[in-house]
């Protein structure tokens, strides 16, 4: 039951997976193959062919040449398709659920625990940080730290997150100069 749920996490798969997959294997096929040639000739073996050809080439040709420009513009078109894979949104700020392919994202999250801790009438103030396998919970006032901590639990629990998830609630006290304060920057109740 816990691989099965450790592997339910990687359910979610962003759209730059497969685009990323395909430039990594081309890029390690080409990168294995001159690999291995430079390798063979290192080894007091011949140059390939095609490796004799390019360098030829290289030598040879003018950089307005028509290949020379191609060459680079394909260059410039993989340089940009690595950049936009680097910075396409992925899925890190979503949480993969137990129906597979569902997902909630942890603003979303944080929403629901914040908001089970502004109904204690003892909660001054509180910060939810919710992380991919952990969400920490930092409550401000006179609060019963085991039971805010029960009730958190318990309104994480409601959320059929599909990877373990652990949840650390720490209570701090108020000061009374700090006090008045607080009270102002709490959200009202949506």
């Amino acid at each position: 039951m816990e691989g099965r749920r450790r592997r339910a996490g990687r359910w979610l798969r962003s759209r730059r997976a497969v685009p990323t997959a395909l430039v990594v294997a081309v890029l390690l096929v080409a990168a294995g193959t001159l690999l291995y040639d430079v390798v063979a000739v290192r080894a007091g073996g011949q140059a390939r062919p095609w490796r004799r050809e390019l360098s030829e080439q290289l030598a040879t040709r003018h950089l307005d040449d028509p290949w020379v420009l191609g060459i680079a513009g394909g260059a410039v078109v993989l340089g940009l398709l690595l950049l936009w894979l680097a910075f396409a949104r992925g899925l890190r700020g979503w949480l993969a659920l137990e129906p597979r392919g569902a997902a909630i994202h942890r603003t979303a999250v944080a929403a629901l625990i914040a908001r089970r801790a502004q109904q204690r009438a003892d909660v001054h103030s509180w910060q939810v940080k919710v992380g991919r396998r952990r969400t920490r919970v930092t409550l401000a006032g006179t609060t019963d730290a085991a039971g805010a901590e029960r009730e958190l639990r318990a309104e994480l629990a409601r959320i059929p997150l599909a990877a373990p998830h652990r949840l650390d609630v720490r209570t701090k006290p108020v000061h009374a100069r700090h006090h008045r304060r607080e009270l102002a920057e709490l959200e009202p109740p949506r």
